[in-house]
Order: structure tokens, then sequence, then C-alpha cells
């Protein structure tokens, strides 16, 4: 009986932990719309338009390796972590990027 408390407990501290692993941040999914040296825009898969600050604290990955603001290239597809500390302004944490996914040539009609 103890050991089946002690079990619950533990899957309900992990569970919890998941939950809040990422805060009070935001996630911007979809591809790069616009790129400047202080925003960066997204068209979401909703197909909207959501503008991101980028801060000198912002830190850039491209396919999991370290990378800068200027490997960022419009079409490129981007997971943002952003924060909110003042209503309606985004400020990117971290920014994690690739490039846009490769697309079949068409085939010749026959």
């Amino acid at each position: 009986m103890k050991a089946r408390s002690l079990i619950l407990i533990a899957c309900i501290s992990l569970i919890t932990a998941a939950a809040f692993a990422h805060g009070d941040e935001q996630h911007v999914i979809g591809t790069v719309a616009t790129v400047t040296k202080d925003s960066i825009t997204v068209k979401t898969t909703a197909n909207t338009l959501v503008t991101v600050a980028v801060v000198p604290q912002t830190t850039f990955s491209k396919n999991k390796s370290a990378a800068k603001l200027s490997d960022l290239n419009v079409g490129d597809r981007v997971v943002i972590h952003a924060k909110e500390p003042t209503e309606g302004k985004l400020v990117a944490d971290t920014v994690q990027f690739s490039a846009p996914a490769a697309r079949p040539a068409p085939s010749a009609a026959k």
C-alpha cells in the first residue's frame, strides 16, 4: 500500500513539473514572413501574422545548432518561445528554426 502511494505521488509530481516546464511562455509556430534587426514576423499555422520582438538575450538555434538572427530567412520554419512582459508585446526568449521543407518536383504529365 505504501509503495502504491509513493508511486502515485511521484507520478503526480512529474506531471505537474511537465505542465509548468515553460512557465508563462507562449509558443509562436509557423513560417517566417519578415525579419528585421528588432523583430520577427511569423505566419502561423492559423494564417495569422504574429510579430515577436528580438532582444540581445534572445538565443537562436538552427537544426539544433547555435545560430544567430542573420541566419534566419524568410520562409524558414520557426518555433519561438516568447514572454509577454507588457500587454500585447511578445519578446523572444528562444528561436528555433530550420529551412523550409523541400517540395517534391512536379512529375511530367503523361
